[in-house]
């Protein structure tokens, strides 16, 4: 872009605020330096003002509407070959053609695609510069013709004879001696499929009527271009046309650019499905046919489930190929429903509207499946395996679906709704179908009110910590205290983990939580250690999101600088599902963090991969068996040798053992005669607040010693 061009000013006319709001940020963003009329009598005063290089015109205006103003520009000094591009959202042939014979020079349609816009007006003001050296300067009409691709003709009507110029014959690639004189020539090396418009549009020039027309021509080289040729009638004294001027100019670069820009625009480029805001675009229009026609409309949003575990272990490229194969198999599956044989018309989309999520949408009007065998059909054509590099990967997907007009009267609340059902499937089993409900709506409601009265407990300190002792049985010695989060919730009073984590995982404030809880664990350790009587160590639980963040390493050594806490007396917990997201990102974390002197511990053992290996490589310090083993331990002999394996391993590898939801004497008994003294549970304690679980430790500790 020519620092000129970029610079240009655009004078924006419409009344409507929005629109010139959107087009002045839109221009300024590009380069240009946009001003403002709110209709056409104020944008005729700003002309004659500012004499704008380009004018950006709403057709439809009180007060005088584009079509006068147009024709009143073109009639006002220094307005007679400024370029218009008119804004319409009129879709009929007409209006446009009578915006052209009022003096409009182009015009794009609404919605505007504002990338589009921008190209749009660099080429009009190209186009507007040529022509303006064309009338300043006959000696440079050769050189401007070439450099913008610019022919020009006249056409003598009653001689029967065209005269044209140079670079017009280099358009076509012929030689202008082997190129007739008569306008007929020209149709001969016109597409097949465009003479139509050409012949129109001659026949029109005939009558003494401009045209502006784009076609396709076959170069002598067989080579296909796109042109464009607009012309205007010249006639005499006596009122009849007798010849008329006119440009033809090569644009096919501007028509490859902007079908680039528009695909770009609307389409997804790796599975070349509609992205999101096309599929938006395209919903809306479907929706409104089934308004009218009384038809449903079912909108499904397909996600595939731990789509992750893909790309980590296979690699990206192995994870794109599986994308482009679902999006396949979504878009066959749809193209076989009945009444359906082309899955691209706009009654039976399927669009790509993020990295593993997809959006199919099918309007009940041809005779067909009901919605929810239209479901049950994609998931088993996601769940069908698929073979790449020798390693077959199986899939399923997570579907959530609404159907208008029964959950929802417009396009984007039927997405909504499908977004909300689509969840609650994710939150579920996975793997199933879950159909829209108003008692969805009310549970969405209510986690974003939960999720924004989060926000603030962080801010107004509503979250506090309870410790749980993990005790030496039978002695009854305190060995640590694991400190567990609870949300003192001004209305709902005393909220427990399960009500509140789930949700900031998803939405990311498990990070900033998270962080508060460690600092406050190392705050509290390090005043009970002043005060003479504290645990050996606190235990601090990480979340997957946490433990990967990348400022884990920074917050943990900032809480313990800011406490004073020695490194051994900080624990942190994390789950074996968390550690085997990513093995050698999960070493290099857990070595630094070693480094830094903390003990390591794996929480919920057994119930992931509980793989030798990783046991091995990884610098851990402490097991802790899950509660699921502890419970029955005594009845289960599955949970029994499983137990005792684990503590056989544990004793090989050096690794001390914890196990958790110890709620009897009898379960006490059982694991101790396995060797297990480190127990954690409500036969010993519940959670307790900072000051009762130091009071518990301090009578349990007289306890000991009186015994």
């Amino acid at each position: 872009m020519t620092p000129i061009l970029a610079s240009a000013r655009v004078l924006v006319v419409d009344d409507d605020l929005t629109t010139r709001s959107i087009a002045m940020a839109a221009l300024k963003e590009a380069g240009f330096e946009p001003f403002e009329a709110s209709d056409g009598v104020e944008a005729l005063e700003r002309f004659a003002e500012l004499q704008p290089e380009l004018i950006l015109l709403d057709l439809m205006m009180p007060r005088l509407d584009g079509f006068e103003t147009a024709r009143r520009l073109r009639r006002t000094p220094g307005g007679e070959r400024v370029p218009v591009i008119v804004m319409t959202g009129l879709e009929d042939s007409g209006a446009i053609e009578q915006a052209y014979q009022a003096g409009a020079t182009d015009f794009i349609s609404k919605p505007i695609n504002w990338m589009l816009l921008r190209h749009r007006i660099l080429y009009v003001l190209r186009s507007a510069r040529a022509m303006d050296e064309l009338a300043r300067s006959e000696s440079n009409l050769a050189d401007a013709q070439r450099i913008a691709r610019l022919g020009s003709w006249e056409w003598h009507l009653r001689e029967g004879y065209v005269r044209r110029s140079e670079q017009f014959f280099a358009l076509f690639g012929d030689d202008p001696v082997a190129f007739p004189p008569a306008m007929d020539a020209v149709l001969e090396r016109v597409f097949p499929q465009d003479r139509t418009i050409v012949r129109e549009a001659y026949a029109q020039g005939k009558r003494g009527q401009p045209f502006r027309i784009e076609y396709r021509i076959v170069r002598h080289d067989g080579a296909l271009r796109t042109v464009l040729e607009q012309a205007e009638p010249i006639a005499s004294a006596d009122g009849g046309v007798t010849r008329l001027q006119g440009t033809t100019q090569d644009i096919t670069e501007q028509v490859e650019a902007e079908k680039r820009i528009r695909y770009l625009a609307y389409y997804d480029g790796l599975t070349g499905l509609p992205n999101r805001q096309y599929c938006r675009e395209l919903l809306k229009q479907t929706v409104r046919r089934a308004t009218r026609a009384r038809h449903w409309v079912a909108a499904m949003v397909v996600d595939v489930d731990r789509f992750g575990r893909i790309n980590e272990s296979l690699g990206q490229s192995v994870g794109d190929q599986v994308l482009q194969i679902v999006a396949r198999r979504l878009t066959d599956a749809v193209a076989a429903l009945p009444g359906r044989e082309d899955s691209r018309s706009s009654a039976a989309v399927v669009a790509r509207i993020g990295g593993d999520q997809f959006v199919v949408f099918i309007d009940g009007a041809p005779a067909g499946e009901a919605p929810e065998a239209i479901s049950a059909r994609l998931l088993e054509a996601v769940r069908k395996p698929i073979l790449l590099a020798a390693t077959e990967v199986a899939l399923t997907a997570s579907i959530g679906m609404a159907v208008f007009p029964e959950h929802a009267d417009d396009a984007d609340a039927l997405l909504k709704c499908a977004d909300m059902a689509v969840s609650l499937a994710k939150r579920e089993n996975r793997d199933v179908v879950r159909s829209f409900s108003q008692d969805l709506r009310v549970a969405a409601e209510l986690r974003l009110s939960l999720e924004n009265e989060m926000r603030k407990a962080l801010e107004q300190g509503e979250f506090e910590l309870h410790f749980q002792p993990v005790i030496s049985w039978p002695e009854g010695t305190v060995l640590a205290a694991e400190a567990l989060i609870r949300w003192r919730h001004p209305k709902r009073g005393l909220l427990a983990p399960g009500e509140f984590i789930p949700l900031a995982e998803e939405t990311g404030l498990i990070v900033e939580i998270g962080e508060w809880g460690l600092q406050a664990a190392c705050k509290q350790m390090a005043a009970w250690i002043a005060q003479g009587s504290a645990p050996h160590a606190v235990a601090v639980n990480l979340s997957g999101i946490s433990f990967r963040h990348v400022r884990l390493l920074s917050a943990v050594s900032g809480a313990l600088a800011a406490a004073g806490l020695p490194p051994n007396r900080l624990e942190l917990e994390m789950t074996e599902s968390v550690l085997m997201q990513d093995v050698e990102l999960t070493y290099e974390i857990l070595a630094e963090l070693k480094r830094m002197g903390l003990r390591l511990m794996v929480d919920d053992f057994g119930t992931g991969y509980s793989s030798l290996a990783y046991l091995k490589r990884f610098p851990i310090d402490v097991l802790k068996i899950d509660r699921s083993f502890v419970k029955d331990l005594e009845h289960d002999s599955s949970d029994a040798a499983i137990t005792s394996a684990v503590l056989a391993m544990s004793q090989e590898l050096g690794l001390a053992v914890v196990a958790e939801g110890v709620e009897t004497e009898a379960q006490a008994a059982a694991l101790a005669r396995r060797g297990c003294k480190a127990m954690q549970g409500f036969l010993f304690s519940r959670p307790l607040p900072a000051a009762q679980f130091i009071d518990w430790m301090n009578r349990a500790s007289r306890r000991v010693k009186s015994a």
